[in-house]
């Protein structure tokens, strides 16, 4: 049975004194046989002034719980019981049983798991100020090229002036200047799937890349295996092959990075520096290019010419390169690859549910009455075409296990403690799947979003908007949000309009439904999949080819 200090003896509470404190008082018994002697009180003043003030204190932290969560080893914690595949669907299962917010160890290193969209909110924004470090990251930062990341960036200095030259770009007045890029670009998406429907997630990548490439770098991409794209996307496979962030010993213990990088294995090795070239490759080589074709006078304009000519100095140098290198760099590995996996989202989703697909496009064709294809003006006016990508978003989540923020110092929630240095988990997926805000998660339902008034529909106010929760928060959250979703929006509309989307049939004509279980890497990408696109009307055929 346990007892509150309140309970104890006079002996039990000196018993409890630290080693520290028993140099005053070596034996309770010894204490009373010099009862009589002067000196003995001068002796109890002073342990009665240590036991103050580590009884007071000890009350002052036994006011504070510890978070709850499930039992781990001496030394390891929960290191053996967090799945190397999938973890977030674990830390998902825990909370059923730990609550929302609850702690993991794994070598010493302290972990908070956030399955809460409200706690998220609460910790990582309206406590932005001191969640928004990024915990070490030692392996891909420094063996693994990623420094120049504002997404691996440390909160401070170099993080702020990184935010700021990206968020120049894709603000959303920013954003409203490349509509007319965005609106082409899917329309040249549409023309390319249906003339090689099997190709249809090449072309989502290709397209989706040569939106970002032309506004970072200037570069039209006009080839599926462009090598700027090529690139790119090795550096992210390279990045996802090496695993989870924050949480190998040398990014716990860095002073193990000293060590030969062998005793982690040769297939360790291999990926380091597979990782390092594939990432020089998709970042340096353009911006150089773009550097010397600025100089010559031949370089077309782009966010990289707007940052060199912003920071050049009058003897030519070019301040803060490396942070405009990682800028460029950050904007299309970070926004590129997880817009593909969305659209593709989509596309599946429509495969799946043709009901669904069909009630919007009626809602398109009483809009547009078949004349025209739908614009950025037409967003408002087209709530049901905003509820599937709203609906995209929460059901297949890019980044099901989030990014770890890390937090500064001690701080007390809902009168638990979280202690400085701590690793926050904001869990994407538990958040997108928790029934307090999303009834029955796992089906795809645009309609939870809407309501209906006759055959009208409009955005409901009261269910949570995913996009709350798929950019991250607080000072992390994605600068490139407004962006990423505009062009989701207008391929998700464009498609709509002008295509039946539909499976394939295999030979006995049965239908070929795509995998809906994703790959399980740090970005959820679905397997490889085959559709079927049909124009819909004579005039959305002749606007594909003549257009």
């Amino acid at each position: 049975m346990e007892h509150s200090l309140e309970d104890s003896s006079p002996k039990d509470l000196l018993s409890n004194l630290s080693r520290n404190d028993v140099f005053l008082v070596t034996n309770y018994n010894i204490l009373q046989t010099h009862l009589n002697h002067g000196w003995f009180y001068g002796l109890v003043l002073v342990v009665t002034c240590i036991f103050s003030l580590r009884y007071y204190g000890l009350r002052s932290r036994k006011r504070l719980s510890q978070l709850p969560g499930p039992k781990g080893l001496p030394f390891l914690g929960n290191a053996l019981q967090i799945p190397l595949v999938r973890p977030w669907l674990k830390f998902m299962e825990w909370a059923s049983t730990h609550g929302n917010v609850y702690s993991l160890t794994a070598l010493g290193m302290k972990i908070v798991i956030v399955n809460s969209c409200e706690d998220a909110l609460e910790l990582m924004h309206k406590r932005s100020a001191i969640y928004s470090d990024r915990p070490r990251m030692e392996v891909i930062r420094k063996h693994g090229g990623w420094s120049f990341a504002v997404s691996t960036e440390p909160y401070g200095p170099n993080f702020h002036l990184k935010r700021r030259m990206i968020n120049q770009f894709f603000n959303p007045t920013a954003t409203h200047k490349t509509y007319h890029m965005l609106s082409r670009n899917a329309l040249a998406f549409a023309r390319s799937a249906l003339d090689q429907p099997m190709k249809i997630q090449s072309y989502n990548r290709r397209y989706s890349g040569a939106n970002i490439m032309k506004l970072a770098y200037g570069h039209e991409v006009v080839e599926d295996d462009d090598q700027w794209i090529v690139n790119a996307d090795k550096a992210v496979h390279e990045l996802e092959s090496v695993g989870a962030a924050g949480i190998h010993p040398i990014d716990i213990w860095p002073i193990l990075g000293k060590l030969p990088l062998q005793i982690w294995g040769k297939k360790f090795v291999r990926n380091m520096a597979a990782t390092k070239e594939a990432t020089r490759e998709a970042t340096t080589r353009p911006y150089d290019v773009v550097k010397r074709n600025f100089f010559k006078g031949t370089a077309i304009p782009s966010m990289a010419t707007s940052l060199i000519e912003a920071n050049l100095k009058p003897d030519g140098r070019v301040e803060h390169e490396e942070a405009i290198n990682g800028s460029l760099a950050m904007t299309y590995l970070a926004g590129a690859d997880t817009t593909v996996a969305s659209i593709d989202t989509f596309i599946i989703a429509m495969i799946h549910h043709p009901e669904i697909q069909l009630e919007a496009q009626k809602t398109i064709d009483e809009l547009l009455q078949g004349e025209r294809l739908p614009t950025f003006e037409d967003r408002a006016s087209l709530p049901y075409v905003e509820a599937i990508l709203r609906e995209v978003l929460r059901w297949k989540p890019v980044l099901p296990g989030g990014v770890p923020h890390c937090v500064i110092q001690d701080d007390e929630y809902r009168g638990m403690s979280i202690a400085s240095g701590s690793m926050i988990f904001p869990n994407l997926i538990g958040m997108m799947y928790d029934s307090t805000d999303f009834l029955d998660p796992l089906r795809f339902s645009p309609r939870r979003f809407l309501k209906s008034e006759g055959n009208r529909y409009s955005l409901r106010e009261d269910v949570r908007n995913p996009e709350q929760i798929a950019f991250g928060f607080g000072r992390r959250i994605c600068p490139g949000r407004h962006f990423a979703t505009a062009w989701m929006w207008i391929t998700i509309a464009t498609f709509l309009a002008v295509f039946e989307i539909s499976p394939c049939l295999d030979d006995k004509g049965e239908a070929i439904l795509p995998d809906l279980e994703y790959e399980p890497g740090l970005v959820s990408h679905p397997k490889k999949y085959k559709c079927h696109l049909r124009p819909r009307t004579q005039a959305a055929a002749m606007v594909l080819h003549t257009s």
